[in-house]
């Protein structure tokens, strides 16, 4: 039975399967139903997406044409890379060695095309938060840079989140402090308080757009 949608985004879980969609709205259409022409799968933790068989399995879907892979980097850049890699040589004996920094597309002859992006930019320790902390217009960098610092100082009070997460910890706090208070990381990008538009974020949708091959949205001229 053929697959529903020929594109599918394999990610470690909730956050990202609802912050994606509102991140590209500002850049493809989605389909007539009002549905993003891909599908995104979360797995739940990256242990899961990255267990022996799941990304050999979903690149043999039949009717697929692009299957994309979204993890953190975390703290180990390197090895989250040499995980993936260790996974896609199973599909694609020439897969490569090197991460690109704007982000891994392979053609493979007998299957999918395979991409890769290791948040937040290919190169660095961090995360989707760490990605989504590059999205604040200029004039909010301060209450951002405090909010960190915040987080930070809070160690010493004995908040127990490890070091790895800080980032995480910084956006939440950060977005308890903007008008509305409390929005979830998807909320705060559907409502531009962080603005997929920024510079930052465009290596991202380029790799996105191209491993997917989707047509850019295009504003009406006034």
């Amino acid at each position: 039975m053929p697959h529903p949608c020929p594109n599918k985004l394999l990610v470690e879980g909730e956050d990202e399967k609802r912050v994606i969609p509102h991140f590209m709205d500002e850049h493809v259409w989605r389909d007539e139903k009002g549905v993003l022409a891909v599908h995104i799968e979360p797995f739940g933790g990256v242990e899961n997406l990255l267990k022996p068989g799941v990304i050999e399995a979903a690149s043999k879907e039949t009717g697929l044409q692009a299957l994309g892979i979204l993890v953190d980097a975390d703290d180990h850049l390197e090895g989250r890379w040499g995980q993936i890699r260790r996974r896609c040589l199973r599909v694609a004996p020439d897969f490569p060695e090197t991460l690109p920094p704007n982000g891994l597309i392979h053609a493979v002859p007998s299957g999918p095309r395979i991409g890769v992006w290791i948040m937040p930019d290919n190169g660095s320790r961090g995360m989707l938060e760490t990605f989504l902390s590059l999205m604040l217009a200029p004039e909010n960098i301060p209450l951002w840079t405090f909010a960190s610092a915040s987080c930070v100082r809070a160690r010493g009070h004995g908040a127990p989140y490890v070091d790895a997460h800080l980032d995480k910890a910084s956006i939440h706090t950060y977005l308890a402090w903007i008008d509305p208070p409390g929005l979830q990381v998807h909320q705060a990008v559907l409502r531009r308080a962080l603005d997929p538009k920024l510079p930052a974020g465009q290596p991202f949708v380029r790799w996105f757009m191209d491993l997917f091959q989707l047509s850019p949205r295009v504003t009406p001229a006034s």
